[in-house]
Formats: C-alpha cells, structure tokens, sequence
C-alpha cells in the first residue's frame, strides 16, 4: 500500500515514447503530476522554464542516455532518475549526472519510494518569493535591493522592513501597531513617533510626497497603506541556463506565436490559439482568455486549456468587475498582475483565490488585453504549487498578451456576444 500521495509536477522524457504513458500513470498513482516531453529537444525546453521536483529519463540505447543526460542536465538542478536495463552502465551515467539508476523493470512501489528519496533529498524548489512590484517600484527580497523606475534606492534596513510589510499587505490599511510589532517587536518605548519617522524618511527617498502618495498613504488615526497593487515574481532560475537565454525564448516562441495569431482571422481562434500553444509548450499548467461583451462589463470566457470543470462552471456566468479579483485590477491599471501563491493574497484577491483552488492552480498570473480603445480583456495563466512564474516567463507571458490585444482589439469573432 502506498503512503498517502505527495504531490508535484515530474518531467518524464522516454527514448521510445510508448514507455512513457505507462511510467506516468505510476507516478500518478504515487501522487505524482507527469509532463511527458516526446524529444529531447523538448525535455531542455521544458527543463530550463519550469522547476520540476524530479525529472525521470527512460531509454535502452547507451548512446540515448548520454545525450539525454547530456541536454537536460546542464539545464536544471531537479534530481534526474534514469530508468535504464544496462546494469554495466550505472557508474558511467552517474557520471554523466543521474542522480541514481534503476531498471525498467522496478517494481511500482520500489520505484515510487525512490522517487519520494530523491525529491526528500533536493531542496524544496518553489515556489520561492523574491521579487515585489508596484508602479515602478521594485524590491528584491533575497538582495534587500530597491528601485524605483530603474534606479537604486537606498534605505536602512528598517525602512525596507516597513515597505516590505506594507507591500506584502496592500492595499489593506494597516494599524500602527501590527508594523511596529512586525518591524521592531515592540522594541521603542515610543513605538508610533518611530515609525512615523520612518516612514517619513522612507517617503522622501522614494519619492512619494504625502499630500500625494504614489505609494505610502496615511490614514489618520489608524495607520497606513500601500496603496498601489502588488506583483510577486519568483527567482529568475531560467537565466544562464544551458544556451537557451530569455532572447532565445523570445525570438523563436513570440515568431511563432504571431504567425499563428495573424493566421487565425478572428479572436475567438486567436484566443484558443494562444492558450493552447502556452499550456502545450508547458509555460503553465492552465490558461483562458476573458473577454467583455458589448454593453455588458463583466468579463466572460472565450478560451481556455487545462483548467478544471470546476472552474469552468465558476465562470460560466461571467466574473464582475468588483474587489477581490485580480482581473480587477489588471483592467483598471492595464498592468500585468502576478501572485507567487494566490491563496497568501486572499486579503486582496480573496475571489481570484477561490477560483484558483478550484482549478488547482495557486500560482497566478493575469495579462491585461489592451487594443486601441482600451483593455477589452484579460489572459490569465496558473501553474501548480511548485513552480512560480519568474520574471522571464512573465516577460515572454505578458509579450503574448499584448499581441492578442493589438491584433484583435475589437470584438469581430466573439460569436458568443451575439
């Protein structure tokens, strides 16, 4: 009997790729999600955009397997297990970079339980916060780093403690006494005047004028905000992996994508087109497309891939622009919105975290789609738990939005809005 399941997406790459279907429904049993990339090629894409817990590579010729090794290791740092009959082989392929070599032939269990040993061993790989952004205002959480429109800014390190518990709340109004217990552990004997002082200096350096906050607003009596909303990104782990850079990525996928889009003819194909090429490349788990229909504000589906009938059925009756979506947001600023786990922002996007759940995607990223008149729609994106969207996804993501809204900035082809 297996132990209860543990969950997290597997890359599974097979020399013959009638192997690899039944290697996935193991892992499935285990708990596991499986990717099957059908080519090499594919599996380093695959490798070098997302961060897989375990990547498992099947095969019968020596030669196979050291290319295999050969792609795919030097672009990540997921554990590899290699699935391999040639007993005299294993030295050499832990050489090449397996992280351990069994037979093809390993009973289920036996194999489940070594992949649960290799995941126990890597290091928990997401998804990790680093970055927060706002209206040109960026902090780097693992550097303590900030800049506002491209430049640094230097602040002590108690003002970037402040901005960074206002911004991990925003746009809630946070009391007086939640920052000076979070910030100082009540370490002041005049814990208000010290934070007033603060934030002050922390104005001043960011440019924020207090008649006219951009960022930092006070509320008599109460306490303070920040008032711009919030984009979490991950890591940028892709970067310097193998020779496949964010040019690479953006050059070969956004040509692609743009043929494909110019030769659709209407919106409505262009939409399926575009959700069914990011989720089939494995740049997310789940994508739709929502659109507004004439005279009517809310937001409502034309086209989606991978996300679940659950989620589906949520929407089927449109979702409104009111607080508490991060739709919301993207069209009322027609800025790109991205939450490392939507189910942490529930105080700002408790709607969106709903749907979310339902889908099984708590990794979100929203797309403003914006033609001449103005945003006409939103192209959502999520992916599992262990795998958040870096800066260089959101890049190429975002790049793939304002495409669909230039080339299709009317309604022609929304048959559904009749």
């Amino acid at each position: 009997m297996l132990p209860e399941k543990a969950g997290g997406t597997v890359l599974v790459c097979g020399e013959s790729p009638g192997d690899t279907p039944a290697l996935a429904a193991v892992l499935a049993a285990g708990g596991w999600e499986s990717l099957i990339a059908p080519t090499l090629e594919r599996a380093k894409w695959l490798a070098s955009v997302r961060n897989f817990r375990l990547i498992v590579v099947t095969g019968e010729s020596r030669g196979w397997l050291a290319r295999a090794l050969g792609v795919i290791r030097p672009a990540t740092p997921s554990p590899v297990l290699v699935l391999s009959g040639h007993a005299d082989a294993q030295s050499r392929l832990l050489d090449l970079g397996a992280d351990m070599v069994l037979s093809p032939l390993t009973e289920d269990g036996l194999l489940c339980a070594a992949v649960r040993a290799l995941i126990r061993r890597a290091p928990a790989r997401g998804p990790t916060l680093r970055y927060l952004e706002a209206a040109g205002l960026r902090l780097d959480l693992w550097a303590r780093s900030v800049h506002v429109d491209g430049k640094p800014v230097e602040l002590s390190p108690t003002e970037f403690d402040v901005l960074h518990y206002l911004m991990a709340q925003a746009p809630l109004v946070v009391r007086h006494y939640a920052i000076i217990k979070a910030v100082w552990s009540w370490k002041y004997a005049d814990e208000r005047n010290a934070l007033r002082i603060q934030v002050n200096r922390l104005r001043r350096k960011l440019g924020d004028p207090a008649d006219e906050p951009r960022f930092i607003r006070s509320q008599r009596g109460t306490g303070y905000s920040f008032v711009q909303p919030v984009s979490e990104f991950a890591d940028d782990r892709s970067a310097g992996r193998g020779d496949e850079g964010t040019d690479v990525l953006l050059d070969g996928h956004l040509s692609r994508l743009r043929r494909e889009l110019l030769a659709a003819g209407d919106r409505d194909r262009a939409c399926a087109i575009l959700v069914d090429l990011v989720v089939g490349e494995g740049l997310c788990d789940g994508a739709a497309v929502l659109s507004r229909w004439p005279r009517d504000d809310r937001l409502h589906l034309v086209a989606q891939a991978g996300m679940s009938r659950e989620w589906q059925a949520a929407v089927a009756g449109g979702i409104p622009p009111v607080p508490g979506f991060l739709s919301t947001d993207t069209l009322r600023t027609q800025q790109t919105r991205a939450c490392v786990d939507i189910g942490k922002s529930a105080h700002r996007y408790d709607n969106t975290a709903r749907l979310m759940r339902l889908a099984g995607l708590p990794v979100v990223l929203g797309v403003p789609l914006v033609g001449q008149a103005g945003a006409w729609g939103q192209f959502g994106c999520g992916r599992r738990a262990d795998s958040a969207f870096t800066p260089a996804h959101c890049l190429l993501l975002e790049a793939a939005g304002y495409l669909l809204g230039t080339l299709y900035p009317s309604a022609t082809g929304l048959a559904s809005a009749g």
